[in-house]
């Protein structure tokens, strides 16, 4: 039987991926929802940031004493010329180094030729610029000066006069009011000495150094550092201070060339004012703050007064002396705001700003920031904990589902291999009832119960169809029988004797149809009930070959192919049987006295008898079904009938020897050629 199986995907495959694709969509729809959920966390923590912003500068409306306060006319002034005090981490060294001030030297504010407020040679020269950075940490003010000059002229000590020489000044408001100046000065490298002044700033006061006050001068290449640390309490609560350098060319001369200071030239003398972060602001908004947000207090200068918090690398207000975000200006001209940005894949940082009133005028803002990566944290771990359950969920039912189509194909399986054997290879039924799953409820059950109840049917019907030719045979020999009888008793009427030689025809005609209906239907019982043995099929075939030219004439048959030697295991008679068929098949299409050839040959292992006879050749119509039975392409009128019956007992023989009949046209196109491949015993 021809295997006509299609290859494909498995019912179990089919199930498994499918079922594969809908949980793969599991935990995408989940981390589609995680999503979902942290924008709606983000949204809220907005709103919550800015009712804490809130929550803080209601605490601090109305405070007055807690920002800085000056009259209208001062406000330009303070804005351009305050100097902003850094809170520093730890303690500085006051050594002359920078490295102790870490990224804080990126905040210096420099000082060129627009801070000049005195010109000797009026521009002529050399350029000499400053920057300046403020920090404080416990009792002290550090100051980092760093100036650019390229020819440093030190002190000489036997000059009354300080100002001969390049010199640092600090003027300074203290808690009485009053006004010190202090010069810090040095002969070289080192420990500088500082005095306090006269208003001239030529002599010092009383001569005597002010040991209070610490300052280290290291020279660079291209100028000088000075760092100095004063005393924080030598300021008020309102601290002012002015930084000026002053640079002399001529180490000849000696004479001051030009000085530059942090005072605006438009001011009327008042040093800068000094911001510092207030320590009552600090208290405040550490009591009210937390350790994941950090919290800002500015003036309305946008100065940094107070913060607390943001234990993280992004609070906006650290290291830097003025705010001027947006989102700040907008909260000082009275405008609660929120923004939100991106500090880094995945991490966003929320600001929430709010004015706070005295009355009805701004004194500030509070600034409320806090980075979203607790809430990525919560969101990692949601999605760590839905990915772990998907898995488990995933591989559950992956096994489960494996399990289930490795249960639903093996029952299949067997339905169908014992459906399959229920129908032998020549179509008829051998099994009229299934056993596999017969009892089952599901629909492998019903299936197998349909099933059987077909076979039940088809097997009646071809049980019918096999006993047809019996029941013929029966009911219509009697009557051939009588009729036989009949036309013996007229046979001595010799006037219908032509009508008598019809009638024998006729019934010899129905003898012939009747034996060759039998012979089909019971062919395959007889073949099965056939003892097969080892016997020499050249010699048989030799001797078959010399029977059937005493019978038809010594030229009519040609043998080409050993006398002996070549043998098969079968049954000699249904081989005999087989070259009838085969013989008689050919006499019927040869031409009249040409020559029949039979052959046999040997290739590897497989035995080839051939028949080949001159003649008409086979309509290509019917080339693939003369072995099914009931199948004639003999041309013209024939005595006897021909059902067709010859070559499907031939081809029923070769197969159960486990051989093959092939049936073709001759090359040359004027004849047939039978071939039967046996195997080699």
């Amino acid at each position: 039987m021809a295997n006509n199986r299609r290859r494909g995907i498995s019912m179990g495959a089919r199930v498994l991926l499918f079922s594969s694709l809908l949980l793969i969509a599991l935990p995408w729809l989940g981390y589609r929802y995680i999503d979902e959920m942290k924008e709606f966390l983000l949204q809220g923590q907005e709103d919550a940031q800015l009712l804490a912003a809130r929550a803080v500068a209601s605490v601090l409306h109305g405070r007055t004493e807690l920002f800085y306060s000056a009259d209208d006319a001062e406000d330009t002034v303070m804005e351009t010329s305050a100097l902003y005090v850094y809170p520093l981490e730890n303690q500085i060294e006051v050594d002359g180094y920078s490295g102790d001030w870490g990224v804080l030297t990126q905040q210096a504010r420099k000082f060129d030729h627009e801070s000049v407020v005195y010109d000797r040679r009026d521009g002529s020269g050399q350029a000499v610029s400053f920057s300046l950075l403020l920090g404080e940490h416990g009792r002290y003010v550090y100051l980092l000066v760093r100036v650019i000059d390229e020819s440093i002229v030190y002190r000489n000590p036997k000059y009354r006069r300080l100002d001969h020489s390049d010199h640092v000044r600090l003027e300074i408001i203290g808690k009485d009011a009053g006004i010190r100046r202090l010069i810090l000065i040095t002969e070289g490298e080192g420990q500088v000495s500082v005095y306090e002044m006269k208003p001239d700033w030529k002599l010092p006061q009383t001569g005597r150094p002010v040991y209070a006050m610490t300052g280290i001068w290291r020279e660079r290449s291209d100028g000088y550092d000075l760092e100095i640390r004063l005393p924080a309490s030598w300021l008020d609560t309102q601290p002012r201070l002015t930084v000026s350098v002053a640079n002399v060319d001529s180490p000849a001369e000696r004479q001051l060339d030009l000085l530059l200071t942090t005072l605006d030239t438009a001011e009327t003398g008042r040093p800068n004012l000094l911001i510092t972060r207030s320590p009552e602001l600090d208290r405040i908004i550490q009591g009210l703050g937390s350790a994941e947000a950090g919290i800002c207090v500015v003036d309305r200068y946008r100065r940094v007064r107070g913060m607390y918090g943001g234990g993280y690398d992004m609070n906006s207000c650290s290291q830097k002396d003025t705010v001027g975000a947006e989102l700040v200006d907008e909260a000082l001209d009275g405008v609660p705001s929120v923004t939100r940005y991106q500090a880094s894949p995945g991490t966003s940082v929320i600001i929430a700003a709010h004015p706070v009133y005295a009355n009805d005028e701004v004194l500030g803002a509070i600034i409320v920031e806090k980075s979203s990566k607790h809430i990525l944290s919560l969101q990692h771990q949601s999605l760590m904990k839905i990915i772990v359950a998907t898995l488990i969920v995933f591989l559950a039912a992956i096994l489960g589902l494996m399990l289930f189509a490795a249960w639903l194909a093996y029952r299949i399986r067997r339905l169908q291999k014992e459906a399959s054997r229920a129908i032998d290879e020549d179509g008829r039924v051998i099994v009229g009832h299934l056993k596999t799953d017969q009892f089952a409820v599901d629909e492998i059950g019903q299936l197998s119960r349909d099933f059987s109840s077909l076979l039940s049917r088809l097997k009646s019907y071809t049980g019918f169809l096999e006993s047809v030719p019996r029941t013929l045979r029966h009911e219509i020999l009697n009557p051939v029988n009588t009729i036989s009888m009949t036309l013996q008793k007229l046979q001595a009427d010799e006037s219908s004797q032509p009508m008598l030689n019809s009638a024998r025809l006729a019934t010899r005609q129905l003898e012939v149809i009747v034996q060759g209906l039998t012979e089909a239907a019971h062919i395959e019982d007889a073949l099965r009930q056939d003892d097969y043995v080892r016997f020499d099929l050249a010699a048989m075939l030799s001797e078959y070959i010399a029977n059937s030219r005493l019978k038809h004439g010594q030229n009519r048959f040609v043998f080409n192919g050993p006398h002996s030697g070549v043998y098969i295991n079968g049954s000699a008679l249904r081989i005999a049987q087989l070259l009838d068929k085969l013989k008689d098949n050919a006499l019927d299409f040869s031409e009249e006295h040409s020559e029949i050839v039979f052959g046999l040959e040997q290739k590897r292992d497989k035995i080839v008898l051939f028949v080949e006879n001159q003649g008409p050749v086979i309509p290509e119509q019917v080339q693939g079904s003369l072995f099914n039975g009931m199948i004639s392409s003999r041309p013209g009128e024939h005595d006897r009938p021909h059902l067709g019956i010859g070559l499907f007992v031939a081809g029923r023989i070769a197969e159960l020897h486990r051989g093959e009949l092939k049936i073709g046209n001759l090359e040359n196109g004027q004849g047939v050629r039978v071939s039967l491949y046996l195997p080699i015993a």
